[in-house]
């Protein structure tokens, strides 16, 4: 974690409300939850995968990210179906190596919000991760399209306006914890039944 400065601890509300200010307001994310997973808002759904993953319970820090272009696509891929089906091993690959594989590299060369991202970069983010305990890589748990972003413009050799401020909540998950990744990708994020 040489890559980022401790700024402040921080309480899953606080990294939940900042979350929620990226996006419950946006009519894709509102869609996604509501019609597409069977959620009744956004809170539900995200706070969904918070609860599986014990987010209440866990100690967060504020890190700020001093080499996003380095860091961001160094970064392994979440426990998300979506994302997941592009890769040939799941919950072990990073952003980069995402784009390592030709249909992806050209599909979400193509996909708006990405390129989107690229062309107007949301300066100031901040990301979501959990930390490995076993082998110290981070896991993107919110930021999947601003970290493939990141990463494609710098496989392209794309300039991309990050400003200063980036930043990236993280907690640890313990010893065997991991097995939470798989546990997280079976279960999906549409609603119970």
């Amino acid at each position: 974690m040489e890559d980022l400065i401790f700024l402040k601890n921080a309480t899953w509300q606080e990294v939940f409300e900042e979350w929620k200010n990226r996006e419950a307001n946006d009519p894709g994310w509102i869609n996604c939850a509501v019609n597409i997973k069977g959620w009744p808002d956004w809170a539900s759904w995200r706070s969904y995968t918070a609860a599986l993953l014990g987010a209440e319970k866990r100690e967060w820090k504020i890190y700020k990210i001093l080499e996003p272009q380095k860091f961001i696509p160094k970064m392994l891929v979440g426990p998300y179906g979506g994302w997941q089906k592009r890769l040939p091993e799941k919950n072990i690959l990073s952003f980069s190596q995402m784009l390592e594989i030709t249909q992806n590299y050209e599909e979400l060369s193509e996909n708006d919000k990405v390129s989107s991202m690229i062309n107007n970069f949301p300066v100031g983010t901040q990301f979501i991760g959990l930390v490995c305990s076993d082998n110290k890589k981070i896991v993107c748990l919110e930021g999947h399209h601003r970290a493939t972003a990141v990463a494609l413009a710098v496989k392209n050799g794309q300039a991309l306006n990050l400003g200063e401020e980036n930043t990236i909540a993280l907690c640890e998950l313990a010893m065997g914890e991991e097995k939470l990744l798989d546990e997280v990708l079976e279960k999906g994020t549409n609603r119970p039944n």
